[in-house]
């Protein structure tokens, strides 16, 4: 019980950062109605979602049966830190992961390991992310670490756009546990979608999830919430973290940020005041929130190293502000793993959906680009940019 009661304290104390959290978390959704007329996807595979109350933890969870989808519903009346559950990702394949025994904020800042492996912007895409990891030696076939003292960095979004989010998710989770056991490291280092759907802006979120969330009598904005496993986990994540003389970002640091003079840590502890408030609420905004999380200038939407239409005078500037000899970002779409900046800037945002899956080894003070068949080689310098829808 003593993990219930404190993350039960916690719940409470994130609901009491704005005023009636919930209410305006059922007053102010984002959906598109464009993307979901010509979405077909359908409910499915997904979960387990964990619900806390004070005194009982409820499991629900879509599983399927003759091709059609149906919600099993567990409830604990005891804590169930350390239980294990089964994460389905179709018919014939699942996994086992452990409750975390406690949930805490994630340190900002750490010592460079002897190997470290990054990837961003998986967005649901779980067979692919599962076979960079297979192949690149991080786990094995049976979701087990095999990468010992080596870091795992995930560099943002990892919800949106694709169908096994959740799985996702609770493979991050899992390694993340285990890691942790044999010295080893698992960073989520949250970017815009992930955020997105912690303050209800579901723009980019598939039918199948409204459909899940609808079959377990949920909401889907409910899914993420304080007052969930999930929820409770993503809340401990950064926005960004420094890893020897490496910044991981989602998207980057705008000069607008770098003038708060916060530092990484100050940064972190700042943004997650509001990780579960709609950006859109003004009234009372603080000046430095409005700062943090500008859409355009915020650690999680800014373009200005993946397009390189920062002045170089002031990237450098930023980079000594901020202590980084090199940033590694996300969310600007490249054709591959890429140097920008003078190679002080590594994109990893790649075409996942359209079967190029790659991330960055950094390897003995050596970087090399690694792909889904775990074939390293030399990172490109300024590949061609893609649109992003």
């Amino acid at each position: 019980m003593r993990r219930f009661n404190f993350m039960y304290a916690v719940t409470m104390g994130l609901l009491t950062l704005g005023s009636n959290l919930f209410v305006n978390a059922q007053t102010k959704v984002h959906f598109s109605e464009k993307r979901l007329k010509t979405d077909t996807s359908k409910a499915g595979y997904d979960g387990p979602y964990i619900f806390y109350t004070e005194t009982e933890a409820v499991v629900k969870q879509i599983l399927e049966k003759d091709n059609k989808a149906y919600v099993k519903v567990e409830t604990f009346k005891n804590s169930i830190a350390g239980r294990k559950l089964k994460c389905y990702v179709d018919d014939k394949d699942h996994f086992t992961f452990k409750v975390q025994e406690l949930l805490q904020n994630q340190p900002s800042v750490y010592p460079m390991p002897e190997k470290l492996i990054a990837i961003s912007d998986i967005e649901g895409r779980f067979h692919e992310f599962k076979q960079f990891l297979i192949n690149n030696k991080v786990m094995d076939k049976n979701y087990k670490w095999t990468f010992g003292k080596g870091h795992l960095v995930t560099v943002g979004d990892f919800f949106d756009r694709g169908l096994l989010v959740s799985q996702t998710l609770w493979l991050i989770y899992s390694l993340e546990e285990q890691a942790e056991k044999v010295g080893g490291k698992v960073h989520f280092v949250l970017g815009n979608h992930d955020l997105m759907n912690m303050k209800n802006d579901f723009r980019y979120t598939r039918k199948k999830y409204l459909e899940d969330a609808k079959l377990m009598g949920e909401e889907y904005y409910n899914l993420y919430k304080p007052n969930t496993e999930l929820g409770r986990w993503l809340a401990t994540k950064n926005i960004l973290e420094k890893i020897g003389d490496y910044i991981f970002i989602h998207a980057g640091i705008s000069k607008e940020v770098s003038d708060l003079n916060l530092g990484v840590e100050g940064i972190n502890k700042f943004a997650r005041g509001y990780y579960f408030s709609n950006v859109e609420e003004k009234a009372g905004v603080d000046p430095m929130r409005a700062i943090v999380y500008m859409r355009g200038k915020s650690p999680m939407w800014y373009r200005g190293y993946g397009k390189e239409s920062i002045d170089k005078n002031e990237f450098a500037a930023i980079a000594k502000n901020m202590g980084a000899k090199k940033f590694v970002i996300g969310h600007t779409l490249h054709e591959s793993v890429t140097y920008l900046m003078d190679k002080q800037v590594i994109d990893l945002d790649v075409l996942h959906a359209q079967g190029t899956t790659q991330g960055l080894l950094i390897e003995n003070g050596q970087e090399y680009m690694v792909d889904i068949n775990g074939q390293k080689s030399a990172i490109k310098e300024r590949a061609k940019e893609v649109d992003d829808d």
